[in-house]
């Protein structure tokens, strides 16, 4: 079973991929398969070090179980253990994500991808008692948590990854996507069990903390417009090669961000929507529509997601081998 220590390099976070027509309440098979495989390979050739599946990103909300467990046949089929395979698993309450587990387990997926459920409002203690309910019902399945602040409801305080790291002892690895104020206690806590992998906003940050102790990191941009530059980065941060981290995430922030300037508070009412609109514009994946009910996108938010994946696609010409 993964430990923290075997989370390692780029943890690519792709949109999954629908069928052209296959995008409406009525479609119980939305999910192109073929694509989806091409997706997994051209990531593993961009050499990434694991694959998060069926994230927001990846639409977990609005699959069918059935449709993500198609996709999962498909990915661990094409990853043949090259990297691991993470499936998101999220629901509303513990019963379904145990039963989803055990359902990815029987697949063969390496892990699976849970935030917090989605009703009430969890306390710290009915949200530590969530995880270690996981590990007691499948605890040969490694865990990653799904730390959203905004989407889960949730700052998951120092108190929380204490807790979970006392009693959940199957959550291997986080992708951190809260404030990170505390971010050095939350480690100290529980970086002995939990591999801590920040994402595409404060990857600089946690790398002037934490230097070449930091091992890993998530990004969607890997998953929706190709992973070369961001697997460059986390190896410059690997060798702690200061200079050239400096270098790489200039490259990036060059690229003009794919969510409208001023607007992102927005960002939420269009995850899903927008995150395919700047894949396709990339031309690494074939996206596909974004599923029901998340339809809508703004004009001006599709020419600018638009402008981001042109653009990302040149820079991503500098790095690809």
């Amino acid at each position: 079973m993964l430990t923290a220590k075997d989370i390692y390099g780029v943890c690519a976070l792709p949109p999954t991929p629908c069928k052209e027509g296959d995008d409406g309440w009525d479609d119980p098979n939305s999910v192109d398969l073929e694509e989806s495989a091409l997706l997994v390979e051209n990531l593993i050739r961009g050499g990434v070090g694991m694959i998060g599946f069926c994230g927001t990103t990846g639409e977990c909300a609005a699959l069918l179980y059935e449709e993500k467990r198609a996709l999962a046949d498909t990915a661990v089929r094409v990853a043949r253990k090259r990297v691991p395979i993470f499936m998101g698993v999220t629901a509303l309450g513990t019963k379904e994500v145990i039963r989803q587990m055990r359902g990815m387990k029987d697949i063969g997926v390496d892990g699976v991808f849970v935030g917090l459920p989605l009703w009430q409002t969890p306390t710290i203690e009915n949200a530590v008692r969530f995880f270690a309910d996981l590990s007691e019902a499948v605890p040969d399945m490694p865990v990653m948590i799904y730390a959203n602040a905004l989407f889960f409801k949730s700052a998951f305080p120092t108190a929380f990854w204490e807790g979970v790291a006392r009693r959940a002892p199957t959550v291997v690895t986080t992708k951190v996507t809260y404030p990170i104020q505390n971010i050095i206690e939350d480690v100290k806590v529980a970086g002995h069990q939990i591999n801590f992998m920040p994402g595409e906003r404060t990857i600089y940050t946690f790398y002037r903390i934490f230097r070449d102790r930091m091992t890993a990191l998530w990004s969607t941009s890997a998953g929706c417009c190709g992973p070369e530059v961001t697997v460059a980065l986390m190896d410059a941060i690997s060798r702690d090669d200061e200079k050239r981290v400096d270098e790489i995430w200039a490259d990036l922030k060059s690229v003009p961000p794919f969510v409208p300037p001023g607007e992102w508070e927005s960002f939420p009412y269009y995850n899903a929507q927008v995150e395919k609109w700047r894949a396709t514009a990339s031309g690494f994946v074939k996206a596909g529509p974004s599923r029901a009910p998340y339809y809508d996108l703004p004009e001006h938010w599709k020419r600018q997601a638009e402008a981001h994946g042109r653009a990302y696609a040149e820079l991503r010409k500098k790095y690809v081998k």
